[in-house]
């Protein structure tokens, strides 16, 4: 059991990534936040209309740090399609609203849930097929499941243009994020109108690993997105890896 939820912790990790470094509170430089957009809006990437798509692109990092604010506090549902150098190798559906989160993913044939509560400091890494959760509590409270802007600016991102993907005009960065062992560097694709990331590329030394968002749905979202059902066996993180370590015979 220990090994598969290790595996599904990279997994549900890299998904993270996309989410957390692409769209973070911006709390440190006091942004405003911008309005989420109102169900009356397309909310398909498919049909997405270009005159929505107005506000100027950033051309420095200060102006960055806004566009990434503009995501802070957002209610919003997406779909995401993770390749591994053209194969699709997960399928998932995230649920973002304050401080909560739901990611639904599927690889390999199997499910597994990720789900964050922000307000009662817990995570939960849920599989439906073993009607079990492993719980995680959470040392601070985030402002925002989105993540903390510093934690991209950190990585000295670097603007190298602006593209329409599905009519959504984005704002394309890159970085890197890990050097050792083995060089990781991404590039994503932010939209401008809300901060959201669209499109995200990791490129490693064995190929590219695309993500891709899509139909983006601004509705409201239940509280019961982000609860375990109902007789679902939880168990504390914590206490398993306690338990792994003890000595033999102990």
């Amino acid at each position: 059991m220990v090994e598969k939820t290790k595996k599904w912790a990279i997994i549900i990790g890299i998904i993270l990534v996309g989410v957390v470094l692409s769209a973070g509170c911006a709390d440190k430089a006091e942004q405003e936040v911008a309005p989420a957009a109102p169900p009356a809006e397309a909310t398909n990437t498919s049909t997405q209309s270009s005159t929505d798509e107005t506000p100027a692109a950033p051309t420095s990092n200060e102006s960055l740090i806004d566009l990434i604010g503009k995501a802070k506090g957002i209610t919003v549902k997406y779909d995401m399609v993770t390749t591994d150098n053209g194969e699709i190798v997960s399928t998932s559906t995230a649920w973002l609203a304050g401080n909560n989160m739901r990611i639904d993913t599927t690889a390999e044939g199997q499910a597994m849930s990720m789900i964050v509560r922000g307000d009662d400091q817990v995570s939960y890494m849920y599989q439906p097929d073993e009607n079990m959760a492993l719980k995680t509590v959470l040392d601070e409270v985030p402002e925002s499941v989105t993540g903390d802007v510093e934690a991209l600016m950190d990585l000295n991102p670097t603007i190298i243009g602006t593209e329409t993907i599905d009519g959504m005009r984005c704002t394309v960065i890159e970085y890197v994020v890990m050097e050792e062992p083995e060089e990781l560097k991404m590039k994503q694709w932010i939209w401008i109108k809300n901060g959201l990331p669209v499109q995200m590329e990791m490129t490693l030394p064995s190929g590219i690993s695309r993500r891709e968002m899509r139909n983006f749905d601004f509705g409201s979202i239940s509280d019961t997105t982000f609860e375990l059902p109902a007789g679902v066996d939880i168990k504390d993180m914590s206490e398993i890896f306690n338990m792994s370590s003890l000595p033999e015979g102990a």
